[in-house]
């Protein structure tokens, strides 16, 4: 029986984001053999049930914030006895690694997650910290794992580790269907819509969406976890008034947000700053057409399919001027690049 722990995420069935994603996916799809420990955060639900040999260790700290230091820290002092792999989910508790090598090595594989030290959330010594640990990785990891392949230009110099890119996948809940239930929560669902789903964070460029919308005769559907920040609150009470455009705070859960997936007239990809962003992906797999900011991990994602704009007056452009968006969908060979089995196995592979 191998023995992995997975740290760094906010846990098995938190609906944070990507990353706990990929541990759920990691855990009811692993191989006979495979065991894990899996830390959950203190702010994530309590799990009754789990998969057969996962063991999930709440702990007192978030996973989020300044005490995400302790939570990786602690998770990686608790577990280098017990596993012969740890699989770090973000590099920020790295520098403990040559520490706990001196008395015992264990596997590492880091998945490194995103460009983290450019985000405007951060301050300047917190920025620092995460280049330092980023890389720190390629140093002290036994692998490396890339989201995307673009972040391959922002490796270091001196790379002792195996470097493997491994996107995250994607899966579609198709169980619900337009009924009078789901019209009384989402009336939109039987307009034609644009959609777009992210964190609230200034990179993301909500404001600058939504304020292109502000300049059209149509209609924007924006999910966020506007609550969950000075920025997203801010966005929320500027476009509230506005009866085209409707922001919807924190959905997660799955059958309602793929529904409105699924019906959308087309996705709107603002993103940065992400690697493979899961949103995105998500919408690989509706097969719905997809707009999305010219960056190289977007266009890297998508194989440049769909369309691509690099400021907003060119979005203002393509919205106003495409009457037909079909041209613009996802050849269906792309969906099996993210198909989360064929992942797993990869991840596997490295334990």
């Amino acid at each position: 029986m191998k023995r992995i722990a997975i740290i760094g995420s906010h846990g098995l069935y938190a609906k944070y984001g990507g990353w706990d994603q990929l541990v759920k996916n990691l855990a009811e799809l692993k191989s006979e053999g495979i065991s894990y420990i899996i830390f959950n955060s203190s702010d994530t639900p309590t799990v009754d049930s789990v998969p057969s040999n996962v063991i999930v260790k709440k702990l007192w700290f978030k996973a989020s914030g300044f005490q995400g230091l302790f939570f990786d820290y602690y998770s990686i002092l608790y577990s280098f006895w017990k596993v012969d792999t740890i699989l770090l989910l973000g590099v920020q508790g790295i520098p403990l690694i040559p520490i706990t090598n001196l008395i015992k090595h264990v596997n590492v594989v880091s998945n490194v997650g995103g460009i983290e030290w450019e985000r405007p959330k951060f301050s300047f010594l917190a920025r620092f910290y995460l280049r330092f640990c980023f890389k720190l990785s390629f140093l002290y990891s036994t692998t490396v794992i890339l989201d995307n392949a673009h972040y391959k230009v922002f490796m270091p110099k001196r790379v002792k580790s195996h470097v493997k890119v491994i996107p995250y996948g994607g899966f579609i809940d198709e169980s619900l269907d337009v009924t009078h239930e789901q019209l009384l929560k989402y009336p939109f669902l039987i307009d034609d819509y644009f959609l777009s789903i992210s964190r609230s964070l200034e990179d993301n460029k909500l404001d600058e969406l939504c304020e292109c919308f502000t300049r059209l005769n149509k209609k924007l559907v924006l999910i966020s976890n506007f609550s969950k920040s000075t920025y997203g609150i801010s966005v929320y009470n500027k476009y509230k008034k506005y009866n085209n455009i409707i922001l919807i705070d924190g959905l997660y859960v799955k059958p309602e947000l793929d529904l409105i997936r699924r019906k959308c007239k087309a996705y709107i990809h603002t993103h940065t700053l992400c690697g493979t962003a899961p949103s995105l992906v998500e919408m690989i797999m509706t097969g719905k057409p997809i707009i999305s900011v010219d960056i190289p991990q977007n266009r890297y994602t998508l194989n440049s399919q769909g369309i691509f704009y690099t400021n907003f007056d060119e979005l203002f452009i393509i919205l106003n001027e495409t009457e037909d968006f079909n041209n613009l969908k996802p050849d269906v060979n792309l969906k099996e690049l993210y198909n989360w089995k064929r992942i797993v196995r990869e991840y596997e592979a490295l334990y």
